[in-house]
């Protein structure tokens, strides 16, 4: 006997649709499994409405939705006077027409600004230093006391002004020996100040030497003619040949002896001037006009000179002085000689100064792939001191133009730079590359030939707008 189950009557129709009819015996086994089968009906009912309730919710958002879009354009076309039209549905809007049908046409008026084109000098930033263009660790050159010492630290001195003066006596007195020799060697040949004119032959002894050789000659000659008619002897005319002899020796003796005498007086005047030199020496005195950085002297010590010479001033000139700077390898050939260079020191933050270039040096650093350059800087002043770090500009040759535009022109999109080009009453976008800029304007590097008209302020316009100046 088979009983067929009563379904819910929440799902009744829908549950007799999907449910196949169970026939379950009234046995025992039969009652202990009702329960399950009948709660796997009530939720796949459930399941099932759920399904159906979603179905419908997205069909009813997705009409709403497709129905406000329509409404929503077919608006924007009747309010634009071209429904159905092919660029309404591409996202055109043309301007409205006006009351009396006619096309509105006049653009709107808009400044206008030319690109600036202005010679350009372009500049080297460089650092360097300040050195003076002569620095001498001033020497003595004689050997002595320090008699007085003339100077200060700080003293400004010019050439030839007394340093330090060593204590001449024993130069002075090596001085008088070495006048005394030259003076008896004077006398001795017979000579005045002049030396120049000396002429052996008219010395005395040479003269006399001369005279006898040439009596001993004519003796000579009346002894061969009478030995030929053999009125004398052989031994007489021997006797007479050989004082010939004699005397010829005697007399190129005597001018050998002269000529000796007169180089002595020589050596003995060139030792005289180094004597006076000495005595020069005991006073040291500038090379150059400059400052005395360091007194390395007092009164009383003891001054050597030669190869250990003893270092008594340090002295700089600082009129002229030396801006010696470092420039890289890649602007080498951009620096030439009589080139500007203006520099700013710490010192003086407030004042601009100048240099020349002066020095190229031919080699270019291992180490930095640098070389060095050095420019004079006129210090009438004494401003300026040897040792300041200066931060300079050295101004490089005109070679090109650089075209500037105002602020305003410029509208920037991230990396992007733009300016708008009127031509024959458009505006026309053109993408440029820009370089160093202030509150006023900018410099354009490319993009533009330096003929165009700009509109004065980017943000008012598009690219194709009609412009009016």
């Amino acid at each position: 006997m088979s009983t067929r189950l009563a379904e819910p009557s929440v799902a009744g129709s829908i549950r007799s649709s999907v449910e196949p009819t169970v026939d379950m015996p009234v046995n025992g086994s039969a009652a202990f499994e009702r329960p399950s089968h009948s709660r796997f009906r009530r939720w796949s009912a459930i399941l099932v409405m759920i399904a159906i309730g979603g179905a419908g919710a997205a069909y009813y958002f997705h009409h709403e939705s497709a129905t406000r879009g329509k409404g929503q354009a077919n608006r924007a076309a009747g309010a634009s006077g071209q429904q159905g039209n092919g660029k309404a549905a591409l996202g055109f809007v043309a301007p409205a027409p006006a009351a009396d049908g006619k096309q509105k046409s006049a653009p709107p008026r808009l400044e206008t600004a030319p690109v600036e084109v202005v010679p350009r000098s372009d500049v080297l930033r460089l650092t360097g230093s300040l050195m003076a263009d002569e620095k001498s660790s001033v020497a003595a050159n004689t050997s002595g006391i320090t008699a007085e010492v003339c100077i200060d630290r700080g003293s400004i001195v010019r050439k030839g002004d007394v340093l330090v003066q060593i204590d001449p006596t024993d130069a002075k007195n090596k001085l008088a020996e070495g006048q005394a020799m030259v003076d008896e060697l004077k006398a001795r040949l017979g000579l005045d100040e002049a030396t120049d004119n000396f002429v052996p032959e008219d010395e005395p002894e040479v003269r006399l030497a001369k005279a006898s050789a040439e009596l001993a000659a004519a003796n000579l000659k009346r002894a061969t003619d009478a030995y030929a008619k053999k009125v004398i002897s052989t031994e007489a005319f021997d006797q007479t040949r050989t004082e010939f002899e004699l005397a010829n020796q005697r007399y190129r003796q005597a001018l050998f002896q002269i000529k000796q005498a007169y180089q002595v007086c020589r050596t003995a005047q060139i030792k005289l001037a180094i004597l006076q030199k000495a005595v020069a020496d005991t006073t040291i005195r500038a090379p150059f006009d400059g400052w005395v950085a360091e007194k390395l002297v007092a009164v009383g010590e003891q001054i050597s000179s030669g190869m250990q010479a003893t270092k008594v001033v340090t002295l700089v000139r600082v009129d002229p002085l030396r801006l010696s700077l470092t420039v890289p390898q890649q602007s080498i050939g951009s620096i030439e000689p009589g080139q500007t260079v203006r520099f700013h020191v710490d010192s003086f933050p407030e004042r601009t100064f100048e240099a020349t270039v002066r020095f190229i040096a031919p080699v270019v650093t291992n180490d930095t792939r640098s070389m060095v350059v050095d420019a004079m800087v006129p210090n009438p002043e004494g401003a300026l001191r040897p040792g300041l770090f200066a931060t300079a500009e050295l101004v490089l040759p005109k070679k090109a133009t650089a075209m500037f535009v105002p602020a305003t022109a410029v509208q920037r999109m991230g990396e992007v730079a733009r300016v708008f080009v009127v031509r024959d009453g458009v505006a026309h976008e053109q993408v440029v590359a820009i370089g160093p800029a202030d509150e006023r304007r900018v410099e354009i590097l490319s993009g533009l030939s330096g003929d165009e008209t700009l509109v004065a302020r980017a943000e008012l316009v598009h690219d194709g707008d009609a412009v009016r100046q």
